[in-house]
């Protein structure tokens, strides 16, 4: 530790004590030493910090703004110190995140698998939600980090860039539109949904977009998963909105098509979401810089 974080631990001490021999004794200085460190702090300030009397020491208005600073300092360096401890010891602990399903379809695997490759002492709790429930599960302190789209509200959460995708139309192929290679909103909503269910940020934006033109949508089947969805699009029960990258296993595997959707709010963003930067434990400000880097 340096001399000038010595002789600040040494202030606080004696202002908590009331007595520089007391707090020579907690910082295991002699008295002469420390009364040293005290007289070099007010020759350093240009003005008096203490007020020496028969029953020790009171302080003086600087010496109380000088307080001030010193415990935030200190605060801030024993808190750098025990992080450090712990990247050198190997970072542990569990992290939870709570993640919209495009998320963890398209991005997140692959980025916790190589964090937990690089960190076997930590583990983390991935959940599913949608985007809404996502802010109020970060938002409650149930979930350290969040992930969700980003025209959600997340009223008094910080937020962080993460990552684009973009939406597309997938058809089977004995559909109508299977031989086109792009279609518009219009166009989109005249024909049967498979939807994931009620809630969720792309059945939030097909309401909207059908609402917009006025045109009501027609929700042939609500499902659980993008998986589902291909699955019944495959069999000809109606077309999915689904994101791109999210859906390629499937597009290589299953009897379906593609196709780019004409709209401007077909790309996306996501973005992470926790209640303060600040106040995450080690390991979960390890998992959210390692999930911001850029792709």
């Amino acid at each position: 530790m340096s001399d000038e974080l010595k002789s600040l631990r040494l202030f606080v001490a004696v202002a908590d004590r009331g007595s520089i021999s007391e707090g020579a004794k907690r910082c295991h200085l002699a008295l002469a030493a420390a009364s040293k460190r005290i007289t070099e702090l007010e020759a350093r300030a240009r003005l008096p910090l203490l007020v020496r009397h028969a029953r020790g020491v009171l302080l003086t208005p600087a010496g109380h703004a000088l307080l001030a600073h010193a415990r935030t300092v200190l605060t801030a360096m024993d808190r750098m110190s025990a992080e450090l401890d712990d990247f050198r010891h190997g970072i542990t602990g569990v992290v939870r995140i709570t993640a919209n399903a495009s998320a963890i379809a398209q991005f997140l695997p692959a980025q916790i698998g190589s964090f937990l490759r690089r960190h076997p002492g930590l583990k983390i709790d991935l959940q599913e939600r949608t985007s809404a429930e996502v802010a109020k599960t970060v938002g409650s302190g149930l979930a350290d980090i969040g992930v969700l789209e980003g025209n959600t509200p997340v009223d008094g959460l910080e937020c962080l860039p993460y990552r684009e995708d973009e939406l597309a139309v997938v058809v089977g192929l004995r559909h109508p539109l299977a031989r086109r290679r792009r279609v518009d909103v219009a166009e989109m909503l005249r024909h049967d949904h498979i939807v994931v269910r009620e809630g969720t940020a792309l059945y939030r934006v097909l309401h909207t977009v059908a609402d917009e033109l006025r045109v009501p949508l027609k929700v042939r089947m609500q499902v659980g998963s993008f998986d589902i969805v291909c699955r019944m699009v495959e069999e000809g029960v109606g077309i999915g909105l689904l994101p791109r990258a999210a859906i390629g296993p499937q597009l290589q595997t299953m009897r379906l098509r593609c196709l780019r959707l004409d709209a401007p709010w077909a790309r996306r963003k996501h973005v992470l979401c926790v209640r303060r930067v600040a106040d995450l434990t080690v390991a979960a400000r390890s998992v959210l810089d390692d999930l911001g880097r850029p792709a």
